[in-house]
């Protein structure tokens, strides 16, 4: 991350909320790779789908933990999904071909990324997500350049009831 990054913090109430966000997402972070970090159950692959959503896609959206990497398309953009929950460091990522998800086009999401951080390009999006103490409810911290948190910003308060 670099220092002009800036963090957004949202609350999310349930399921369907963490969706409508990623779905928001999309278009801010299209071409763009997100790392994604937090506990098991914390909401990842929930944002997966939403921001699947976002682009378009209307497969099933499953967590890759066994495949490690699922790929979708739609029209002409790609989403990678990949769950580096089983890969142990940069060298397990390049050998199942990281490098070719890196420079997207459409979106790469990398739920467990923290195991594979210094394989990520510079000026990709972190996520964590943290659970609240209500079983529904979740903290994201989206960090990314300034002009895309600003543009997030906006367009989640236009789209949502916040």
């Amino acid at each position: 991350m670099k220092a002009t990054d800036k963090t957004y913090v949202i609350a999310t109430c349930n399921e369907e909320d963490t969706i409508k966000i990623g779905a928001i997402m999309a278009s801010v972070f299209e071409n763009r790779v997100i790392a994604i970090c937090g506990d098991l159950g914390a909401g990842k692959t929930h944002l997966a789908k939403g921001i699947a959503k976002g682009m378009g896609i209307t497969r099933h959206i499953t967590s890759p933990t066994f495949n490690i990497l699922n790929e979708y398309k739609t029209n002409d953009k790609t989403f990678y999904h990949m769950d580096a929950y089983r890969l142990t460091d940069a060298e397990d990522a390049y050998e199942i071909g990281i490098e070719d998800i890196l420079e997207p086009h459409g979106i790469t999401l990398i739920e467990w990324a923290e195991n594979i951080i210094d394989t990520l390009p510079q000026g990709y999006v972190s996520i964590y997500i943290e659970k609240g103490e209500d079983v529904n409810k979740r903290l994201l911290f989206i960090t990314a350049d300034k002009e895309s948190i600003d543009r997030m910003a906006n367009l989640i308060y236009e789209n949502t009831d916040r």
